[in-house]
């Protein structure tokens, strides 16, 4: 399913068959879908979104993989009840005829929540963003709201990005991820035996 598709038909479909209770967070995920066409950066536009019989989520891929963020509590939280919750990765490429489109790669939960717990990385810096552009950067802090949410002459804070202490590692940590969802990952050959006459 790598090809652009248009996105919140498709979820909506899923939703409607899966998810019984609780049909009203599915806004929040279009609202947070339809704004991420307007992201500059591609690690703005990723997310896993999930079905389950009772409401939906979405959160950035990148958040799922930073220990500490609400995106990594809210993707694990599942993770000893996986049987009925249908995953994806989406992807938005953009906008055409007013429609967000991008690409949806299937996730198999049970087996995903697992690495994600695995690979995961502590946060360690938050930089927050103003409204005005002005940019700081402080150490995480588990509760984001004891942050100044409004600084005079700067507004409201429009974003906050989480990060670990080694950038790299998280980048190659999501790369290894996206070829064990598209079946790239090579599972480790048996060593073979010497003969025993050897």
């Amino acid at each position: 399913m790598e090809n652009t598709i248009d996105l919140i038909p498709f979820l909506a479909r899923v939703m409607e068959a899966n998810t019984k209770a609780y049909r009203s967070d599915f806004s929040y995920d279009v609202e947070k879908l339809t704004k991420a066409v307007q992201e500059p950066n591609m690690e703005d536009r990723v997310f896993y979104w999930m079905s389950r019989p009772t409401g939906t989520w979405c959160v950035k891929e990148r958040e799922a993989f930073l220990y500490g963020t609400g995106a990594y509590s809210i993707w694990t939280y599942y993770a000893n009840e996986p049987d009925e919750i249908k995953a994806y990765r989406i992807t938005v490429t953009g906008r055409e005829n007013g429609r967000v489109v991008g690409r949806v790669i299937p996730l198999n939960y049970r087996e995903q929540v697992r690495r994600v717990q695995r690979h995961a990385l502590i946060a360690s810096t938050m930089t927050i963003q103003y409204e005005s552009g002005h940019t700081i950067t402080v150490p995480y802090q588990e509760n984001p709201h004891q942050i100044a949410t409004i600084l005079p002459g700067h507004g409201g804070v429009r974003r906050i990005r989480y990060a670990p202490e080694n950038e790299a590692e998280l980048a190659r940590i999501i790369m290894e991820e996206h070829r064990w969802q598209t079946g790239k990952v090579k599972k480790p050959t048996a060593k073979r035996r010497p003969h025993p006459g050897r």
